[in-house]
């Protein structure tokens, strides 16, 4: 039994003569007359009787037609699919972000992805620590992660996604808040907002002012850079971060350029056990597309 000879049935089922049915499927007459016969011959039984010069089932065509009915729909709802695949409206795409990235550059690139792709499912998490983004992309959980760099590079794939210097962010308030930059030494004295001891960013951020002779004070601590930027608008201190994660408060804190210069690398992970889809490569542009814009 094929896949035709079900189509040839519904389709003489529809317009009623073999000549239709052909022009329908762009066949001849004569091979939408033998696929039936062939069919009929295979299953043993007559599939259309012909009254007043039209096709019609048998009854045991019916009970036939009503599960081949079934197969028709579903192949159907693959071909749309498939379809839907090739032209991007279809599928699904798992972001992990660091939160620092979550805010300014993975939130607007999903928004345009998503309007332009209504019919495919994103899901965004949010992970703390970088370790984690990395085994789970490379287990296949996510198929795409936002980190900071540098990364090892052993069950991942890297791209370089941005960099950019790092800012010096005050509540809007702050005595420096409307300063066109800020100096390590004009944060001589004043309470600190840090990340917590043994990342990264605390250990780059520590090292700076230790080299400089600066003294602040380090009275507060949080796990994650937006926690530090809602603990300074609140008026915790002041504190040092990238520049996308103090959107997140625009209005509410200050965020100036800062010297000397704190780069900040980001870039995206990709699993390395299987192919990047097109779906996923579609959202990878956005994001860098926006990355670029936002730093310009």
């Amino acid at each position: 039994m094929k896949l035709r000879q079900l189509e040839a049935i519904r389709a003489v089922i529809a317009t009623g003569t073999t000549t239709h049915a052909a022009e329908m499927l762009h066949l001849t007459q004569s091979a939408i007359s033998r696929l039936i016969t062939e069919l009929e011959r295979e299953l043993d039984f007559k599939l259309f009787d012909r009254r007043h010069g039209r096709l019609v089932l048998t009854s045991d065509g019916e009970l036939f037609f009503h599960e081949a009915e079934t197969v028709l729909a579903g192949m159907d709802r693959m071909n749309a699919t498939a379809d839907d695949i090739r032209s991007q409206q279809a599928g699904s795409v798992r972001v992990v972000s660091m939160p620092a990235l979550s805010y300014g550059l993975l939130s607007p690139a999903v928004a345009a992805f998503s309007e332009a792709h209504p019919k495919v499912r994103v899901s965004v998490d949010v992970v703390g620590q970088r370790d984690q983004i990395q085994k789970r992309v490379a287990g296949g959980q996510f198929d795409i992660g936002l980190v900071t760099l540098p990364i090892e590079q052993e069950d991942v794939h890297v791209e370089h996604l941005f960099s950019v210097n790092g800012v010096c962010i005050t509540p809007s308030g702050h005595r420096l808040a409307k300063r066109a930059k800020v100096m390590a030494q004009d944060l001589s004295g004043e309470p600190f907002v840090s990340v917590d001891a043994g990342t990264s960013l605390r250990n780059r951020v520590d090292n700076l002012f230790r080299g400089l002779g600066v003294q602040r004070i380090l009275s507060v601590e949080a796990q994650t850079s937006v926690m530090v930027c809602h603990l300074v608008a609140d008026g915790a201190g002041v504190s040092l971060v990238h520049p996308f994660v103090a959107t997140a408060l625009r209005g509410k804190l200050a965020a100036i350029p800062f010297e000397p210069a704190l780069r900040f690398d980001y870039g995206l992970v990709f699993p390395r056990s299987r192919s990047r889809p097109k779906i996923t490569q579609t959202l990878t542009d956005l994001l860098k597309k926006q990355a670029a814009e936002s730093i310009s």
